[in-house]
């Protein structure tokens, strides 16, 4: 009985741990897309890149609104994207724990010297 009660105990303290860090799992491989999204966009345009990244996000299942999504490039090829969100930790139906989350990455396009 003792063993069942340990394994029990080590399972939901597992099942919490991967509940708690997903949140920043997924902002972590939403930078990765942001700065993909960057260097994409140095040799593409705005609406290209955003239609990029909006496919990306809809993959990943983060509710993102085109209106938390800023992309800005300027006459150098610069790129700069910019968003922010919300993500909650839910059991059970209850909202454990929110975040709020701003990411950005920004890339210049690169010129070969040869």
């Amino acid at each position: 009985m003792k063993k069942l009660f340990k394994i029990s105990v080590l399972a939901l303290m597992a099942l919490f741990t991967v509940i708690f860090v997903r949140p920043y799992w997924d902002k972590h491989r939403l930078q990765m897309d942001l700065e993909e999204a960057a260097i994409f966009g140095t040799k593409r345009s705005e609406g290209e890149v955003r239609s990029f990244l909006m496919k990306k996000i809809k993959e990943k299942g983060i509710e993102i609104d085109g209106e938390n999504l800023l992309i800005d490039k300027d006459e150098r090829n610069t790129v700069h994207v910019k968003t922010s969100y919300t993500d909650e930790v839910k059991i059970a139906g209850r909202t454990l724990k929110r975040f709020q989350f701003t990411l950005e990455a920004r890339e210049s396009e690169t010129k070969s010297a040869y």
